[in-house]
């Protein structure tokens, strides 16, 4: 499996540069699936309105049908893996990421000058409507209608490097499909000085 997956490998586009006590952004990793977790005071106003008090905000891509569904099963399942609306779960912490989850589960990466805002417009564009579709899964979490399709070529983990990159990250996104994937481009960035 492994050797099977060396062709996807993730890799990071080049050395960057840090900026020194510049902003943050978290890479949450959740098993398979990824999320990004920025202060909520950079996000659009609509949005951040959604949960008041907020500190933080956690966002992460999925297929609709699959996320909406009381109980997806293997229909479900492989229906996602062709191109289908998307969802944005987003949940609102009062807390950063990292306290929230746990150390493990959070990597923070400081950002290089504009790359807040970058990220910020990239959320911004990922969404269709500030309009919940429904409560999620965890107090404090709405899913929101998604600008892209899911499919099994553009998944959570390839909206979450769209992100980091966005982010004025070296992150290269073509080709990252797995959480693994995702979970290296974390572990590379925090070695070459962005954690």
């Amino acid at each position: 499996m492994a050797g099977a997956l060396g062709g996807c490998a993730a890799r990071l586009a080049g050395p960057g540069r840090p900026a020194e006590g510049g902003p943050r952004l978290h890479l949450v990793r959740r098993g398979w699936h990824t999320d990004l977790g920025l202060p909520a005071g950079v996000l659009d106003r609509r949005l951040a309105g959604l949960f008041p008090g907020a500190a933080w905000m956690v966002l992460g891509f999925g297929d609709r049908d699959y996320v909406l569904a009381e109980s997806p099963g293997l229909g479900t399942s492989l229906a996602a893996l062709w191109p289908s609306p998307g969802a944005i779960l987003v949940t609102g912490l009062r807390v950063a990421p990292d306290a929230a989850f746990g150390a493990a589960a959070s990597i923070p990466l400081r950002l290089p000058p504009g790359g807040m805002e970058g990220v910020a417009g990239f959320i911004t564009a990922s969404l269709a409507a500030a309009e919940p579709l429904r409560a999620g899964p965890y107090p404090g979490s709405l899913f929101l209608p998604a600008s892209r399709e899911y499919s099994a070529f553009y998944t959570c983990n390839t909206w979450t490097a769209e992100g980091l990159a966005a982010a004025g990250l070296p992150v290269v996104p073509a080709g990252i499909l797995f959480a693994a994937q995702i979970n290296a481009l974390g572990e590379a960035l925090r070695a070459a000085g962005y954690g």
